[in-house]
């Protein structure tokens, strides 16, 4: 099968945002909807509103000051940022339902998360939340993969780790398409933004990004970011030292000359200060 959507269609459990999380993106799209609502909703699931309240509270949001309430992170980051976060502290529920594969997955999004943030904070004028929540969602359509596909993912694996293959290169020989284009398809039906789903869709190949909703440089920005954690082996099965994190379109398209090292040395400190945050 070579067509992505063909194989969404045929997929025997797509992987869900939790009713909560989907719920509550409806309500922060109506301008009607109170305050109170969404933190009533939040709360009805213990482990979701805990969540939230760790992320509000973390440097990828650099709230003004503690957020004790969900209706005081409602107040101080407003309704896009709060569905951002929801989404966010959903996924660890929607990777957690599968295995060890899946929990590596997990480990890197995060990690790309804070590599995203990290290098937004160099780039600036960007958008913190879209970046933090591209990061975690970049590769979800490897989570597609190996949950519906299993043997021919681990085909994938093989030509990877044994034959020495572009990871991209594999999954578009063995499936005709790769995770990337997988991951753009699976977000649009979640109903995440748009850009957000077009600049995941475009992480491996920034400079194809048509960039008419301003997808390219977010784009370029998961790109490195991705590099950052493969150097570090972060959710892989081992570093990746010799790779050239700015040799590549995003950071080229992004203009980012500061020192690589200075760049993963930063990265490494957010990564630890955060990856609990997620847990």
């Amino acid at each position: 099968m070579s067509d992505p959507a063909a194989f969404i269609e045929d997929a025997k459990e797509l992987p869900i945002m939790p009713p909560v999380a989907t719920e509550v993106m409806r309500m922060a799209e109506d301008p009607d909807t109170d305050l109170s609502s969404i933190a009533e909703l939040i709360a009805r699931d213990a482990s979701l509103a805990v969540r939230v309240l760790k992320i509000a509270n973390s440097s990828f949001y650099a709230t003004p000051r503690e957020v004790e309430t969900l209706q005081q992170a409602i107040v101080l980051l407003g309704y896009s940022t709060l569905r951002s976060m929801v989404v966010a502290a959903s996924m660890k529920e929607v990777f957690a339902r599968f295995g060890l594969a899946e929990r590596l997955l997990w480990e890197h999004a995060v990690a790309a998360a804070a590599a995203a943030s990290t290098l937004a904070e160099e780039v600036g004028g960007m958008n913190r939340e879209e970046i933090f929540l591209a990061g975690l969602l970049h590769d979800v359509g490897k989570l597609v993969m190996h949950s519906q596909a299993e043997k021919q993912f681990q085909g994938v694996l093989k030509r990877v780790y044994s034959d020495g293959a572009n990871p991209v290169e594999a999954e578009r020989d063995v499936f005709g398409f790769d995770h990337a284009e997988l991951g753009s398809l699976v977000l649009t039906r979640w109903k995440i933004p748009a850009r957000l789903a077009l600049a995941i869709g475009a992480h491996h190949d920034p400079a194809s990004a048509a960039g008419e909703q301003g997808e390219q440089p977010l784009a370029a920005l998961l790109q490195v970011a991705d590099r950052m954690c493969l150097l570090r082996g972060l959710g892989r099965r081992s570093p990746q030292e010799d790779l050239e994190i700015l040799d590549c379109d995003g950071a080229r398209i992004l203009g980012i000359e500061s020192d690589p090292a200075t760049l993963v040395e930063r990265f490494g400190e957010a990564y630890e200060e955060e990856k609990g945050v997620l847990s």
